[in-house]
């Protein structure tokens, strides 16, 4: 008898995969699909603002709200599919985009220019070649405006950022891990005085020149291994090595409060967008008096980008419509904090989208959400039931006139109403990386 047995389609698995990504993750996705395949190109959007939404406009259409007149005669774009709005979609943040966003809302007005410059000339690892005294007679302005810009440039983005070379990468690195009481003796020396030995793996050399041991140079290379990132741009991407190591965390979402109500946003990219290349729309519409193997490479390279575009379009409406769910059930929490979170689950936000659990999971994996009061927090985090009584324990430390026993912060929790064994404030103690009363 034939055997009856569910299938997963390609575009199931490819809108699987664009889900559970970052948007930073899907921006060199979405680079690499931009080099494959030539039915797909990315445009700059015009100066013109949507009337409705304030978002960028693209030949009379907004992506953003599926909104927009008709463009004016003469236009290339003139016929009726070139303009289906479904043929468009905002690309992907890139870090670009996400520095700029931060510099240009921190910055006064006539320092943008110096902004967009220094971001610009950012190279793919996220290195800046140029001296700021080159960039200040570029642009005839004071070197100090220049050499601001860039300290805030250095704050806003992933550590390391805007600095030279992989060396001055590693010490920023390092210098922003001791903001946070993390730090290694040796292993700023090793970075800053035998670098290039270290690179060639003359270890003995380094250890006598140091006077220390072999082992104590071990533990230091352990500790550069485990932190720290020869790029900057390696911390804002995902890495398939299971190293612990702090990544550059940027907003997939947003909550903003408008006229009192939370409302959602998928951040996208404010100038770019995705869509069907014009001239390979032009060749699917005569593909029936193209030769066989035009008509074919046309008409395979046309459905892959339009699969793409609308599985993009799946994953943005899929996180906006999560992003809504958890607002709706999260308002007290949004108003007024982490004490007052609700305890909920992906299978109940499943169940109510009537979406499978693997979806939610995949929508909020690896996935950050910017708050309100300007707090970036892990979509995962929401999910937490422990969160409320963590936030109690982490304030309990805090004001604790000389340090308490697990088994003393479990009676002062149950007196405030939240009554959990020593050994579960253990557990919370070390998932938050609050050492034990010994060591505080």
């Amino acid at each position: 008898m034939p055997e009856m047995r569910m299938r997963v389609s390609p575009a199931l698995l490819n809108l699987a995969q664009l889900l559970s990504l970052p948007s930073l993750d899907l921006e060199q996705l979405v680079e690499q699909e931009l080099s494959e395949n030539p039915a797909l190109e990315e445009q700059e959007a015009n100066e013109s603002a949507c009337a409705q939404c304030g978002g960028f406009v693209l030949d009379g259409v907004c992506p953003q709200c599926i909104s927009g007149s008709l463009p004016p005669e003469g236009n290339s774009l003139r016929d009726a599919e070139e303009l289906d709005p479904l043929l468009f979609i905002a690309a992907p943040r890139s870090l670009a985009d996400i520095l700029l966003a931060e510099l240009t809302a921190n910055l006064p007005t006539e320092d943008h220019p110096i902004a967009m410059v220094l971001v610009g000339n950012l190279d793919d690892h996220g290195f800046l070649a140029d001296e700021p005294e080159q960039l200040a007679e570029l642009l005839g302005v004071p070197l100090e405006r220049v050499v601001f810009v860039l300290a805030r440039l250095r704050e806003f983005g992933p550590p390391g950022i805007a600095t030279r070379d992989s060396q001055a990468c590693l010490l920023a690195q390092l210098d922003a891990l001791a903001t946070q009481g993390i730090e290694c003796g040796y292993a700023r020396t090793i970075i800053a005085d035998h670098f290039s030995d270290l690179g060639a793996g003359r270890f003995r050399l380094i250890a006598r020149q140091l006077h220390i041991t072999l082992e104590e140079l071990e533990q230091a290379r352990s500790f550069i291994r485990r932190h720290l990132w020869p790029y900057p741009v390696q911390a804002a991407l995902s890495d398939p090595a299971p190293l612990q190591r702090t990544r550059y965390r940027t907003a997939d979402l947003s909550i903003i409060e408008r006229d009192r109500a939370f409302v959602v946003e998928v951040l996208t990219s404010s100038r770019r967008i995705l869509r069907l290349n014009p001239l390979y729309q032009d060749l699917a519409r005569r593909a029936a008096s193209l030769p066989d193997d035009e008509r074919q490479h046309v008409q395979e390279y046309i459905a892959r980008a339009r699969l793409f575009l609308n599985n993009l379009r799946q994953r943005d409406s899929t996180l906006q419509r999560v992003g809504e769910a958890i607002v709706a059930r999260q308002e007290e929490f949004l108003r007024h904090g982490v004490r007052h979170l609700v305890p909920m689950t992906r299978a109940e936000i499943a169940a109510e989208l009537g979406v499978h659990e693997s979806t939610i999971s995949r929508a909020t994996a690896d996935k950050t959400i910017l708050l309100p009061n300007g707090t970036l927090l892990p979509v995962s985090e929401l999910f937490v039931v422990a969160r409320g009584v963590q936030d109690v324990l982490r304030e309990l430390i805090l004001h604790e006139e000389r340090p308490h026993s697990d088994e003393a912060l479990a009676a002062l929790l149950a007196e405030q109403g939240y009554p959990i064994a020593r050994r579960t404030v253990a557990k919370y103690r070390e998932q938050m990386r609050i050492p034990p009363s010994h060591l505080r």
